[in-house]
């Protein structure tokens, strides 16, 4: 059925397309171009913009309010999935206004909604503010087909934010209207949704209970997509409740489900998991083969599908284009177009019979380079385990040997300390010197621990750690007062390496500020510029003579982070404090 409506769309949207765009869309063609399947729209948002762009000028033209604001609402789903989030935001208010002006409240609701929901990976707590003023909309005009998906949606953001019991109150509110409605397709997305929490939470038999009635429900309507799903989800059950076989087992028939129907990610999730799996199950060639099968359908959804879809959309385009003016030369040249079809037939038949005889003369070759590229490629693959491993390994050693060796060096001076150091001013220094030395290793171990088990320390990760430390530096001392000035868009991540050489620099330079400067404020900033990341730290203590000073290993050791991360370093001291700059490249510059 979905097929069959979007085959009528495409033919709409032929006939629109070859209409000249001097001519105005009516009412009822405009309507035709915004309830466009969402599967159509998102297969290639720039030809879609093109359509919304025309639709939106015919109805400005009619003064037709409701088309105006549809325009708006799909042009902001385009934007969206081509990473343009300014033009999201600008395009979906401008919606939101024009259907509050209509007094639809229902659409605006969905619209906040949707929107907070989009903002979930980029700005959580915006998010949250958003979905809420959805949600408060949506609830006063009593719009319970907008509220199931906000509702549930809304869950969603509240589990990512660990509010479980929030998360539960909101999953149950959307089932009770799914319920309510009879909605038998979206009733199972809130059964699992619930059972998939209760599972993160370790209350197995809840989960196991939503997990089956949801099943159930699948398969009473035959839902092939969402019967594959929940055999994925029956894979996570049984493998958190340490079942390996029976994890394999349902992870292997949601594989089968998923690759017949063409469901990618979900296939892409299969293969991960089973390798995963077998991994533990001391399997390694059947984990090696589920791995290479995942990596495969990874970079295949990224790119291939996307490619392909875009591709057929744009042949179909320029195909009607030019089978219209093919039509209306039509009646004079069929006779010239016969022989014509008939050449270029002969000429393709003698490419193709050319092409294979070629291919076959060249197939060996390529069978031997075929099977040398997969060689590489699985011992690339043996690698790469292999180092992950090792850096897992030595992670854990330092955390489990040389982090409880200093956790019992602290215990023992403490001890000393009572024991020994009452009535000895000096003695009692000394030891309290060496528990805040080692505390500090402590701190440094756990931030280089963190940094081995990440490939890449994403800007938000540096963000929260730079945040963590000025944090606790703020609470162990008083009369400092610290600023921390963030704001950066188009930087995302850096390897582990840099990313720990900018917090460590960072580091220093504040605790040289604490040390030594008698500092009361400290600033900490991290702004974009000119497509460079500008890191200043700023205090308005004392200073110090950089022709006389004599430069320690906490300023050496700046610099040389700094000549790691191909940055540009410099300081200025005078007697009113010290400020420390440092300005990056582009990562892709790194």
């Amino acid at each position: 059925m979905k097929n069959y409506i979007s085959i009528l769309f495409a033919l709409l949207l032929t006939q629109l397309f070859s209409l000249s765009w001097s001519q105005t869309y009516s009412v009822k063609q405009i309507d035709s171009v915004l309830n466009m399947p969402y599967d159509d729209i998102v297969a290639n948002t720039s030809k879609s913009l093109q359509l919304f762009n025309k639709v939106l000028s015919d109805a400005k033209k009619q003064n037709y309010k409701l088309g105006i604001a549809n325009s708006y609402d799909k042009m902001a789903l385009c934007y969206f999935y081509q990473s343009k989030y300014d033009l999201q935001s600008k395009y979906i208010f401008m919606a939101i206004d024009y259907f509050n002006q209509l007094k639809q409240y229902d659409k605006v609701a969905s619209l906040y909604g949707s929107y907070g929901y989009h903002l979930k990976r980029r700005n959580l707590d915006s998010g949250i503010l958003y979905m809420q003023k959805g949600l408060k909309i949506g609830e006063k005009h009593n719009a319970e087909y907008e509220l199931r998906a906000i509702y549930d949606n809304y869950g969603v953001l509240k589990e990512i934010k660990k509010e479980y019991d929030s998360a539960f109150l909101f999953y149950n509110k959307s089932l009770t209207l799914k319920e309510k409605a009879n909605d038998k397709i979206g009733i199972p997305y809130s059964l699992n949704k619930i059972g998939m929490l209760q599972l993160t939470l370790k209350q197995f038999a809840k989960a196991k209970q939503n997990l089956d009635k949801a099943y159930q429900i699948r398969l009473e309507i035959d839902d092939k997509i969402g019967i594959a799903e929940n055999l994925n989800f029956y894979g996570y059950y049984y493998f958190e409740t340490k079942d390996h076989q029976k994890s394999i087992e349902y992870f292997n028939k949601a594989l089968n489900e998923s690759k017949t129907y063409n469901y990618n990610y979900l296939t892409q999730d299969n293969y991960q998991k089973l390798s995963e799996l077998y991994e533990l199950n001391s399997d390694y060639k059947t984990a090696l083969d589920n791995f290479k099968n995942y990596t495969t359908y990874k970079d295949s959804i990224s790119n291939i599908n996307l490619r392909i879809k875009q591709a057929e959309l744009d042949t179909a385009f320029d195909t009607e284009r030019k089978e219209k003016e093919i039509l209306t030369q039509k009646a004079d040249l069929a006779i010239k177009n016969t022989y014509i079809v008939i050449i270029v037939s002969l000429l393709i038949l003698s490419i193709i019979v050319g092409y294979f005889m070629l291919k076959n003369q060249k197939m060996k070759t390529l069978q031997l380079q075929k099977e040398n590229e997969l060689k590489d490629a699985l011992l690339k693959i043996e690698t790469q385990n292999r180092l992950q491993e090792q850096r897992l390994q030595i992670s854990r050693d330092l955390h489990d040997n040389i982090g409880a060796q200093l956790t019992f060096i602290i215990s023992s001076v403490d001890s000393l300390k009572y024991a020994f150091a009452d009535g000895n001013p000096k003695l009692e220094d000394k030891l309290n010197n060496i528990s805040s030395f080692t505390k500090e290793t402590i701190y440094e171990l756990r931030d280089t621990i963190w940094a081995m088990n990440k490939e890449e320390i994403t800007i938000e990760d540096l963000k929260t750690r730079i945040s963590n430390f000025i944090d606790n530096a703020q609470l162990s001392l008083n009369g400092i007062q610290f600023n921390f000035n963030f704001n950066t868009k188009s930087f995302q991540s850096f390897t582990s390496r840099d990313g720990m050489n900018i917090y460590r620099l960072i580091q220093e330079a504040v605790n040289n500020a604490i040390k030594h400067a008698k500092a009361s404020q400290i600033d900490v900033s991290l702004t974009e510029s000119d497509n460079k990341i500008n890191v200043i730290i700023s205090d308005n203590g004392k200073g110090f003579d950089l022709a006389t000073a004599e430069i320690g290993n906490g300023l050496n050791t700046m610099k040389k982070r700094a000549s790691e991360l191909k940055g540009d370093f410099k300081i200025e001291s005078t007697e009113n404090g010290t400020t420390i700059y440092l300005s990056l490249p582009n990562q892709t510059e790194f």
